[in-house]
């Protein structure tokens, strides 16, 4: 009996300092994974930017033709880092208020990735500042997200986190119509081997892919976008419609 009672609590103190141990490691966890409220400035468009757009779009334009002026059957386009970034930063601004000066959000393109940070309140004074990487791919209108890697504060996000993550995010964006729209436009887009992402296209779909990236920035002035592309993208695109009516007669 009392060899029984021994064995009880000789259990008993293995389960309590268990117990203790995945307190301590959740605490631990908890404090790694979480930290002051990350915050991020506010993308402002300003002239360089629509600068940076209109020349983007006389190059895609241009880009419609091979050297002989013959519409080629698949457009090819490719962004520069600084391009994809202004682009992103383009479209942030949309949504953002003229007088905000920061987020709890950035997306930042860099090495072929982007990479999506998104701070989390949990409460008063801490947040988790989650960090994820993924390497976006839009074959014939439909986007996957390749997850690289992820962390909440200083702790790595596990791989099946991350495969999760990654596909909440293709859902949301599959499930924005106006987003849905504009990638139907594009045959392919995917990141090229050097870090800068490649735009392909059916020229025939000029229009919508001009139209999309002069969007790039609403309801911010358009003016200076106006000044620097109205004429090159209207001039190019018109013309390359007037190729493709004369090859299909």
């Amino acid at each position: 009996m009392a060899a029984k009672k021994g064995c009880f609590f000789k259990i008993l103190k293995i389960f309590l300092v268990l117990l203790i141990a995945l307190i301590v490691l959740l605490i631990s966890l908890f404090f790694f994974a979480t930290g002051a409220p990350a915050t991020y400035p506010a993308p402002k468009i300003d002239s360089r930017d629509t600068g940076v757009i209109a020349s983007v779009i006389t190059r895609l334009a241009r880009s419609l033709v091979d050297k002989e002026g013959r519409v080629v059957e698949t457009a090819v386009l490719k962004l520069s880092q600084n391009e994809v970034q202004t682009l992103l930063n383009a479209e942030i601004a949309k949504s953002v208020r003229v007088e905000t000066q920061s987020l709890p959000y950035a997306v930042v393109w860099d090495a072929g990735r982007l990479q999506l940070h998104y701070s989390m309140p949990v409460f008063s004074g801490r947040a988790a500042n989650i960090s994820v990487e993924v390497s976006p791919i839009i074959d014939e209108g439909d986007l996957t997200l390749i997850p690289g890697q992820g962390s909440i504060g200083k702790v790595p996000m596990p791989q099946a986190a991350l495969n999760y993550a990654a596909k909440k995010l293709e859902q949301m964006a599959m499930g924005d119509d106006s987003t849905r729209t504009a990638l139907s436009a594009f045959t392919r887009i995917e990141p090229s081997e050097d870090g800068h992402l490649l735009l392909m296209f059916d020229p025939r779909n000029v229009n919508t892919v001009i139209r999309i990236l002069r969007s790039a920035g609403e309801p911010q002035p358009r003016e200076e976008l106006d000044r620097f592309a109205d004429e090159d993208a209207d001039e190019n695109s018109d013309e390359i419609e007037e190729k493709i009516e004369k090859i299909e007669e």
